[in-house]
């Protein structure tokens, strides 16, 4: 099964947005830090939501 562009997409934001989170925490920037787990969690969210939609339609 190929992977879809907003499954990707939600990878994407997943390792940016910890990646953001990690260094707001290192450097003492709250903001960026919070910004990074607001990446997070719209990245996995993204991706579930790909995951289940291309699931359903291997299904059908």
């Amino acid at each position: 099964m190929q992977m879809s562009g907003f499954a990707r997409i939600g990878i994407g934001l997943l390792l940016i947005g910890a990646l953001l989170a990690a260094f707001g925490q290192y450097a003492n920037r709250e903001a960026v830090a919070i910004f990074g787990v607001v990446m997070v969690a719209c990245g996995f969210v993204l991706y579930m939501a790909a995951s289940i939609v291309a699931k359903r339609k291997a299904k059908a």
